[in-house]
């Protein structure tokens, strides 16, 4: 299987304007929100594959959000190292990006930032069933912050065709993997992070 080449970015075909991803989130650049969107995420915990997209670890996974005060269904989540967006000048370990589509085809990604501390039974599930097409139970709530305070901003997927007009939310507190897991998830990719992007005045909305 091919691997996107992230060493030579400059080079990947895209469908781009003004408004891609990921950036550089500050409390300083935010607007706080006066008319807070609730996130609230109801997922299976259930998977049904695991596979290595030459981009990323990716896990099939179903469930329902409710985003915006609008239902979005979850495609699957995957994973980059070290993180894509930052906050307030700080990168973290890794990245996760749930995938979400509306009826409309309206995409919205909710980000969760990982840093090293207390192992993840989730990420032990996805190890022992990589490359299988098998289901599986998934303890997705050890990925998923208790918090569900955001930064929100209107922006891009990060890879190839790197499509506009994506929602997304990067939820504030961060979940762990342990070190050693960090550490295994560097053997599949060291290094599959978009570099950050140019802000272009676009509004950056911060909840409470």
């Amino acid at each position: 299987m091919e691997q996107l080449d992230y060493s030579n970015q400059a080079a990947w075909t895209r469908i781009s304007g003004d408004k891609q991803s990921p950036i550089a989130l500050s409390d300083t650049l935010a607007i706080k929100n006066n008319f807070e969107t609730v996130l609230s995420f109801n997922y299976k915990h259930l998977a049904n594959y695991v596979r290595d997209t030459g981009a990323g670890i990716e896990v099939g996974l179903e469930g329902t959000a409710n985003i915006g005060n609008r239902p979005f269904s979850l495609k699957q989540f995957h994973i980059h190292t070290p993180s894509e967006h930052t906050i307030n000048n700080i990168a973290y370990d890794a990245e996760i990006h749930f995938v979400h589509a509306a009826s409309d085809g309206r995409l919205a990604v909710v980000a969760i930032l990982v840093q090293s501390g207390a192992t993840s039974q989730t990420y032990d599930a996805v190890l022992a069933h990589m490359n299988k097409t098998e289901h599986f139970e998934i303890p997705i709530d050890d990925i998923m912050p208790a918090s569900k305070t955001y930064y929100h901003y209107i922006g891009s997927l990060t890879t190839p065709p790197l499509t506009e007009n994506v929602e997304w939310y990067v939820l504030k507190q961060p979940v762990t993997l342990s070190v050693e897991q960090l550490n295994h998830l560097k053997t599949f990719y060291s290094h599959n992070n978009r570099d950050l992007q140019a802000l272009n005045g676009r509004p950056i909305i911060s909840s409470n």
